[in-house]
């Protein structure tokens, strides 16, 4: 980060909760529906359990996961409280726009995807730390490499 140009407005942080909170208190608007009750209620355990539980019910229809209409009309059909399906929405758009998904912990690390194919291989409930980094007017890899900011590795498959 420290060969960014100052111009590359950017934020960098652990993705805890209280984190996640705070960033979005500032970036996303009332008019889009994030009050500070909304964020609140949206970045917790508890809320995060049943976020999960609904994304997974929802990848059952075999829809897109990034429609926001079609999760929209899937939790109009299957939510009865009309509060809690707009707090699925706005964590769902939270999902879209900052990454928020299921497998978001709010501690700072990853959960690892219990169906991914490498799950049982790992042995742990938790993944890789997290970090989140929001840039206003981002670099491209180019520019970036030409700043020596980042090196490019080629990838190599660790298991066919």
């Amino acid at each position: 980060m420290h060969k960014m140009p100052p111009k590359a407005e950017r934020s960098s942080f652990i993705p805890t909760y209280d984190n996640m909170r705070r960033f979005a208190e500032q970036e996303l608007t009332e008019k889009e529906g994030f009050t500070k009750p909304c964020l609140a209620a949206i970045l917790t355990p508890e809320f995060s359990e049943g976020y999960a539980g609904f994304m997974a019910a929802y990848a059952g229809t075999r829809k897109n996961v990034h429609n926001r209409d079609a999760v929209e009309e899937y939790a109009l059909e299957t939510i009865p409280d009309p509060e809690l399906r707009t707090l699925n929405r706005a964590r769902h758009v939270m999902q879209g726009e900052f990454g928020a998904n299921p497998l978001f912990a709010g501690n700072g690390l990853t959960k690892v995807d219990k169906n991914n194919r490498y799950a049982k291989d790992i042995g742990q409930n938790s993944d890789v730390v997290e970090t989140f980094t929001f840039e206003r007017d981002p670099l491209t890899i180019d520019e970036l490499q030409t700043l020596g900011a980042v090196t490019l590795i080629p990838a190599i498959p660790l298991k066919a």
